[in-house]
């Protein structure tokens, strides 16, 4: 069984055009046309002839057509996909879908579908697929009274964690320099209830994505928001709270491929030396196509083995795929098999299913607040659960259904 922690659940309506102008430099309204996609699939088609199946967006015209789909087909296909159906008794029980809250993320155009309409689309996912897809839903402390949301989405609409973007224009401490009054009140208020409640936190943590209009072009400043060493603070006021780095600091001046755990100034670094000071700080391996790349995945492995034999890290390294950013080339399935195949198994169960099963759920005990919220819906709790995650403690919901 594998828990995939990383990975998102978008479509059009989610993301403004502007960011897909920024990222690619094509408006989306071309990219949402007829012409787009017998052009995607025409590239995707030729890719595949010249270069072979194992190419760089030979997949391009699939993750076109899934971003065309409403936000609910779009989170069909990811359940699909989670079935593994190439590897026989291997699926992926639970993912994580991490909101992005964009409004603010590129050139300050607002996505179609407003992000509080958002959230409660995302909520009506939770419902339908029980205890398979568990959201985390997106604080912008720029946003007014965001604190406030966020905790309304933990508690009452069954979302398990909370994402955070530093590069959308803040820094996560509190009492940065960088932050305004009203930032460092939402940081603040956010961080106590979630060390209060032991609700996991995912920060972005690399040098790619979304950037605000005002860092899209100061790679400097992405720097200073995103790098691990900025949360030192944010770690010493509150020591218990439950953070996972994401992308394992990625590329940033160095990488489990190229320096992983030496290199003072690498994030990899950073990110090694807040595990072993704090209980509950966690990274996870999304999008690290390394792993996936014939002339890189021996010596990621190499590397990432040789970097887990610290039994610390090796208790805190985290699956995820980042699907589906990484679609254009490789299925859930893609990204599974080489994980699966050349760690050894007993690294593997640890990286795919216990430490997230650690991070998400403090205690191995389901949250009472999502008891609440999915108790009494049909496939409740779903069968990985069993032996796994208590879930008797959780109290009565509104439906009037004690959970099992």
């Amino acid at each position: 069984m594998i828990v995939n922690v990383h990975c998102h659940l978008v479509n059009f309506e989610f993301v403004p055009d502007s960011f897909f102008k920024v990222r690619a430099r094509v408006r989306e309204k071309l990219l949402r046309t007829r012409f787009a996609g017998w052009l995607a699939r025409l590239a995707s088609g030729l890719i595949k002839l010249f270069r072979g199946t194992n190419a760089d967006y030979v997949r391009l015209h699939e993750v076109l057509a899934l971003v065309r789909r409403d936000i609910r087909g779009v989170a069909e296909t990811l359940a699909a996909e989670m079935e593994l159906p190439g590897l026989p008794d291997t699926e992926i029980v639970l993912a994580t879908p991490l909101m992005m809250d964009l409004e603010q993320a590129s050139l300050n155009v607002r996505p179609e579908c407003p992000y509080l309409l958002q959230i409660l689309l995302m909520s009506d996912i939770a419902a339908r697929y029980p205890g398979t897809l568990m959201p985390f839903v997106m604080v912008d402390p720029r946003r007014p009274g965001a604190a406030g949301l966020v905790q309304k989405a933990l508690e009452e609409l069954g979302f398990l964690g909370v994402k955070m973007y530093p590069p959308l224009g803040y820094h996560p401490d509190p009492n940065s320099v960088g932050n305004g009054r009203a930032v460092s009140a939402e940081l603040s208020g956010l961080y106590d209830y979630c060390q209060d409640q032991g609700v996991p936190i995912t920060t972005h943590c690399s040098g790619g994505g979304a950037y605000s209009a005002e860092l899209v072009r100061s790679r400097s400043a992405v720097s200073i928001l995103c790098e691990p060493a900025g949360w030192a603070k944010v770690l010493q006021q509150y020591p218990a709270l439950r953070l996972n780095f994401a992308h394992f600091g990625g590329r940033e001046g160095g990488s489990i491929l190229n320096r992983y755990a030496y290199d003072h100034d690498s994030w990899c670094q950073q990110i090694a030396d807040l595990v072993q000071r704090y209980e509950n700080v966690y990274a996870d391996v999304a999008y690290h196509d390394e792993a996936l790349r014939a002339r890189s995945a021996e010596a990621y492995f190499c590397n990432l083995e040789d970097m887990l034999r610290d039994e610390r890290l090796a208790s805190r390294a985290l699956f995820g795929t980042d699907w589906p950013m990484t679609r254009h080339t490789w299925t859930e399935e893609e990204y599974v098999r080489p994980f699966l195949r050349r760690l050894p198994a007993g690294l593997f169960q640890r990286l795919a299913f216990e430490n997230p099963l650690d991070f998400l759920f403090p205690g191995r005990r389901l949250p009472a607040r999502i008891g609440r919220f999915l108790a009494g819906r049909p496939g409740f709790p779903p069968p990985w659960m069993n032996g796994h995650i208590q879930t008797s403690a959780a109290s009565p919901t509104a439906h009037g259904a004690p959970v099992p």
